[in-house]
């Protein structure tokens, strides 16, 4: 039996263009072949279809913390992940907690930061909330 497999052509013949009379004159494992890999290509179009419409979805307004820093940082605002804690933790950035983590919106997060530059342009440092010196006067 393996050796009759050996014999036999594969067809070039796609599954779309082809009749019932056309399968009828083929061995089995040709017409199997065949309509797996119809079955296969009908899926694959499918789902790659599916793919594009999904990632044409626009983006989320929301953004968890490291989306945040990668939006902040992106567009010229360099903050680290600590001091943003900070101005959470102090009040001073907007968000929202949703249980343990922390959400923020792009436009009041991006409108935070532009309000804090020193000046004024997108390349510069954030001012911390509140600026106290250690150790007091002297």
């Amino acid at each position: 039996m393996p050796d009759a497999l050996n014999f036999i052509q594969p067809t070039k013949t796609s599954t779309s263009t082809m009749n019932m009379t056309d399968f009828l004159h083929l061995p089995f494992v040709e017409v199997l072949k065949l309509l797996v890999k119809g079955s296969v290509e009908e899926y694959l179009a499918e789902k790659e279809a599916t793919t594009n419409q999904t990632t044409a979805q626009p983006d989320c307004e929301s953004l968890d913390m490291k989306g945040a820093l990668e939006l902040l940082n992106a567009n010229g605002y360099p903050i680290k992940r600590g001091q943003l804690y900070k101005e959470t933790s102090a009040g001073t950035v907007p968000f929202q907690k949703f249980g343990r983590k922390l959400h923020f919106k792009k436009s009041q997060l991006l409108e935070w930061a532009e309000s804090r530059l020193i000046d004024g342009n997108a390349v510069g440092v954030l001012v911390p909330a509140n600026v106290a010196q250690k150790g007091g006067k002297r």
